[in-house]
């Protein structure tokens, strides 16, 4: 199995239940992410292991054809910029950061997103539905 594929499989299932997650529990990942701020320790851990789980997709997939596979780099790429941004960032425009994406649309946005990508990537994945060439 090719290391697209795997992938596929694993961040469009991944996806699909952080999508859903996003949408059904809005007001739980509200809370999370105001906790956030105020856990430097948390912080701390959760962006640099971000940071890392990218850089591990990045070095090792770092593909822009097919469009899976670049969706695959692109997510890689995110993680490592956030998780990045987060551990040098100055606090305060972190917290602004938060701040401005902590609202319910954002959340509504990023499960359909979510959604929509975890279908791809597992399609792809999984080859759910008949190619025609």
């Amino acid at each position: 199995m090719s290391l697209t594929l795997l992938l596929a499989k694993v961040f469009g299932l991944a996806l699909i239940a952080a999508g859903i997650a996003l949408l059904v529990k809005r007001d739980f990942f509200a809370k999370i992410t105001r906790d956030f701020l105020q856990q430097d320790l948390l912080r701390l851990v959760i962006s640099f292991s971000e940071m890392v789980a990218g850089l591990f997709i990045v070095i090792g997939h770092n593909r822009w054809s097919p469009m899976p596979a670049a969706v695959i780099t692109f997510l890689g790429w995110v993680f490592v910029l956030e998780g990045a941004s987060y551990l040098l960032l100055p606090e305060k425009w972190a917290a602004r950061f938060i701040n401005a994406v902590n609202r319910p649309h954002f959340f509504t946005a990023s499960g359909i997103i979510g959604i929509v990508l975890g279908i791809y990537l597992a399609d792809y994945g999984f080859a759910l539905w008949p190619r025609f060439q």
